[in-house]
């Protein structure tokens, strides 16, 4: 029974492909607003 990681490894390439086109991002409350609407 081999389980891998590979949901958050997914998870985490799309927030940082997020990040870099959002780079410059003043308000980081609202920029961690917008990723949990897209990621939950």
């Amino acid at each position: 029974n081999r389980s891998t990681n590979a949901s958050a490894e997914s998870f985490n390439a799309k927030v940082k492909a997020f990040r870099s086109q959002f780079r410059g991002v003043r308000k980081v409350d609202f920029f961690l607003f917008r990723l949990c609407n897209i990621f939950a």
